[in-house]
């Protein structure tokens, strides 16, 4: 497929949970960035295997990239299901063979509650303990018990999502490793303008001089789940389309009126909850499910993360409530 213009130059591929949101907002707000709105188009996770150009241009650039002009020097959008979808990746080095793509990765016995509790609020997960939910990923890879506004089920295959050293070894050897941009969510959250310049510098802009850096995007669920399937629930069932009303409030000119009372009810709809602790059983689970994982991609990245494991009757993982 031919590179049409306005076409990303690097993608923040995740993982989810991770303070991807914080650091796609510091971009966005870089004078020389064209970022992506909404953040995540999810579109080459969700792509039909014989898409076009025209719907390439129709149904991704310019939806998702109007506001590009002349003096952006870089493009991109922060698709965090890229980075365990097994061709995203390559789907978009199709059409962009130089495409750059930053992670940022963070303790999974950490991640994963906050990520439940995300999939929660965004319907796409019904079952509110994490514990259950884990259980049923067997049966949900076979297309049981997948929740009906759930756009795709892989979104709730804990197991796979967390995978870090499997992902991060996929992501190195189909784009190459000198494209490629790794962060630990703990030195995003220690010291943002360092990781913040450092990623100016892999994505090729200047460094604009920001000092300013938001770091509480705590967790969220809603008040009243109705009103939630109104401003959340998928509005197509086309592969490469998931919209909503509250993400079209936001990526399309509507009328004043109605674009701030859908952003009225959807900040109404919400309330702050931190994920629930995980329980010794549950922390072991996990422990064993991830500890290769773990070493994988300490081998990958030459860094030890053995300490993510920790002590199963250790502290309870933190829950990213003042943390990116």
């Amino acid at each position: 497929m031919t590179r049409p213009e306005r076409f990303p130059d690097f993608f923040l591929v995740g993982a989810p949970r991770c303070g991807t949101t914080a650091l796609s907002r510091y971009l966005a707000d870089h004078p020389q960035v064209c970022f992506s709105r909404p953040k995540e188009p999810h579109y080459f996770a969700l792509l039909a295997p014989d898409a076009s150009l025209d719907d390439l241009e129709t149904a991704y650039l310019s939806r998702h990239f109007a506001h590009h002009h002349a003096g952006h020097r870089a493009i991109g959008e922060g698709s965090v299901s890229y980075l365990y979808s097994p061709h995203a990746v390559e789907r978009i080095l199709g059409v962009n063979p130089d495409a750059r793509f930053i992670a940022i990765l963070r303790n999974p016995l950490e991640m994963l509650p906050s990520y439940h509790l995300r999939m929660l609020f965004v319907l796409c997960e019904d079952v509110a303990d994490f514990a259950a939910a884990w259980r049923l990923q067997d049966m949900r890879a076979r297309g049981q018990h997948v929740p009906r506004h759930c756009v795709d089920a892989r979104l709730l295959l804990y197991r796979e999502v967390a995978r870090y050293g499997v992902q991060i070894e996929r992501l190195y050897r189909v784009a190459g490793r000198e494209r490629c941009h790794v962060v630990l969510f703990d030195e995003l959250a220690r010291d943002p303008a360092s990781v913040y310049r450092q990623v100016l510098q892999f994505v090729g802009v200047d460094d604009d001089g920001r000092t300013s850096f938001k770091r509480r995007f705590p967790s969220r669920i809603y008040r009243y789940r109705w009103l939630q399937v109104l401003l959340y629930a998928a509005r197509s069932r086309r592969a490469h389309a998931v919209d909503t009303l509250q993400r079209g409030a936001r990526a399309r000119p509507w009328p004043g009126r109605c674009q701030s009372l859908v952003k009225r009810l959807a900040r109404w709809n919400r309330s702050e909850r931190r994920p629930a602790p995980l329980d010794d059983a549950m922390r072991a689970t996990l422990r064993a499910a991830f500890t290769d994982d773990v070493a994988l991609l300490t081998r990958l990245l030459g860094r030890d993360l053995q300490h993510w494991l920790g002590d199963v009757t250790g502290a309870t993982p933190r829950d990213g409530r003042n943390t990116p």
